[in-house]
């Protein structure tokens, strides 16, 4: 089994609520619609190894309950049927908008490391 090729990310401190914000609103739009499974939640966004950096870097509190619900939506489905998650999602998602609101005007700056 031959290891993935991996890449890492540098960014200035000041984009990091913008490039965050981004990356949630765009993964739990992917997710409302269908496009991407809710258990990706889990996989992705939920994992501490994502959230916990997030969280000593100083990341919004919106943000990072985002990223603590996101982790939790395929259980509601399973136990509250799909429309629920789906209503969770749209709560979710207008937070985001509301959060990234206040980064209107700024880029993010980021670059991908070899």
């Amino acid at each position: 089994m031959t290891n993935p090729k991996t890449y890492r990310f540098e960014m200035d401190a000041s984009s990091l609520e913008a490039f965050t914000g981004t990356l949630l609103l765009g993964t739990l739009e992917a997710m409302r619609a269908g496009q991407w499974p809710l258990d990706a939640g889990i996989w992705t966004l939920g994992r501490p190894k994502f959230r916990d950096p997030l969280e000593r870097a100083g990341l919004p509190e919106r943000l990072l309950q985002v990223l603590g619900e996101a982790d939790e939506l395929s259980a509601l489905a399973e136990l509250a049927g799909r429309p629920a998650a789906d209503a969770r999602l749209d709560q979710l998602i207008a937070g985001v908008r509301v959060q990234l609101e206040s980064t209107a005007c700024q880029f993010w700056n980021t670059r991908v490391l070899d």
